[in-house]
């Protein structure tokens, strides 16, 4: 078998292209990640800066006024009347939505000033400001009529901007989320007596876990990336059999009464090798070139080592499969497309090519379950919590893995007989 392992070895380093790609190739692409992402996920990412103008066209006293007139035109008795109106009074919409800009919560980002509507529609188009928000003549009238009397509103916010843009976006979203909010608090008011209940504003800021460290986005495509060049390597070395099924390699090792099983293990191992030392040397260089894993203690990087090495041992598990189907099979055009479209979905299902948490449950638990996702959860979970109880099982399962598919490997593996 050494002698095997030694002619796989140098059959897969006189390939320097192949070399360079499965080196190079995930270094390039996870540090381009990481520079295309950075402004939106990155520590340094800057701080949204937004010039919204008001266009306050609305009279809050002269629609308190209408609205007293709508109620005494009623047919209700005065005490009734005289409790809608003094509650009415209480309430005032379009100075909730200045209030409501002026919150220190948003004043830190949001800079707000009151502008006519011609003047705020120039300084939007020529970029001085992102947006404004027109609150219309009738306004707390309407919204009066609306959550007091339940009759339809005739007058409405307006939000104009020039273009589309991540400020506006967040303008819209704002506003729609406190005006969800706004109803919401109103119409509880049907089941509390009428007794007004205090409007509470949305807040937003991050949950920390005691205990844990962050697992960033440039944490995550080093990672992910990694894990799913490495799957590639498995078909690569197994795509290499096809050239010597060509050349007869194989028939003249069953001649030379040599064992073949010592031919599918010298695969397996030098899988292992491959992705091991790929694995090691792009963690180790995106780490010079990206600082990605700051700050790290040696227990931590001991920790990475042996997530590497049997996650490389289900690789060359996988490449045990992939070799001997590509001895089975007569178009190797076919088995290569196949080799590809499981590593494939096995990245899509484990998380390698995008976050799996948007994804319905009964999915995530099957990418749980296949070795690259396996070894990214684990991954994350020793990065954020240094827990070596964490590590035990996940090996566990992953040596399973590679046990498993080296015997489905052997099983069928050409016999003497069919060769």
């Amino acid at each position: 078998m050494r002698s095997f392992l030694r002619k796989d070895l140098l059959v897969f380093w006189r390939d320097r292209k192949e070399v360079l790609i499965s080196l190079l190739a995930p270094i390039l692409l996870i540090v381009v990640l990481n520079f295309a992402f950075s402004d939106l996920f990155g520590e340094d990412a800057e701080t949204l800066d937004i010039d919204l103008g008001i266009v306050m066209e609305d009279d809050e006293s002269l629609g308190l006024e209408q609205f007293t007139e709508t109620v005494s035109e009623m047919d209700l008795s005065e005490v009734e009347k005289g409790a809608m109106i003094e509650q009415a009074s209480t309430i005032s919409p379009s100075g909730l939505m200045t209030s409501f800009f002026s919150d220190p919560e948003l004043s830190g980002w949001i800079t707000t000033k009151q502008i006519s509507e011609q003047d705020a529609k120039e300084q939007v188009a020529n970029g001085e400001l992102d947006a404004f928000v027109k609150i219309p003549e009738g306004f707390t009238n309407d919204v009066l009529r609306k959550i007091m009397l339940d009759q339809s509103a005739e007058t409405a916010l307006v939000l104009q901007i020039e273009e589309q843009s991540t400020e506006s976006d967040t303008i819209h979203s704002i506003i729609s989320n406190y005006l969800d909010t706004l109803n919401f608090q109103f119409a509880l008011q049907g089941v509390t007596d009428g007794e007004l209940i205090e409007h509470i504003l949305p807040e937003g800021g991050r949950e920390v876990v005691d205990g844990a460290e962050s697992f960033g986005i440039s944490q995550y495509f080093t990672v992910a990336m990694s894990f799913l060049f490495a799957l590639f390597i498995a078909s690569t070395v197994a795509m290499k059999t096809t050239t010597e099924k060509r050349e007869r390699v194989f028939n003249r090792i069953i001649l030379t009464n040599t064992n073949p099983i010592s031919f599918l293990m010298g695969k397996t191992i030098s899988t292992f090798c491959f992705a091991w030392l790929q694995l090691m040397i792009v963690f180790s260089v995106c780490h010079l070139l990206l600082d990605v894993f700051e700050g790290k203690s040696m227990a931590f990087w001991i920790g990475v080592i042996v997530i590497i090495t049997f996650f490389s041992l289900a690789v060359a598990g996988l490449s045990a499969v992939f070799t001997t189907f590509t001895l089975n099979l007569n178009n190797t055009d076919a088995a290569n497309g196949a080799f590809n479209l499981v590593i494939m979905l096995l990245a899509a299902v484990g998380g390698n090519l995008f976050p799996i948490h948007g994804l319905p449950e009964w999915l995530q638990k099957i990418g749980e379950w296949t070795p690259n996702g396996l070894s990214l959860s684990v991954f994350m979970q020793w990065t954020q919590f240094g827990d070596l109880q964490t590590l035990m099982i996940p090996m566990v399962k992953l040596f399973v893995f590679f046990i498993g598919c080296l015997l489905i490997g052997i099983f069928l593996f050409p016999r003497r007989g069919r060769a």
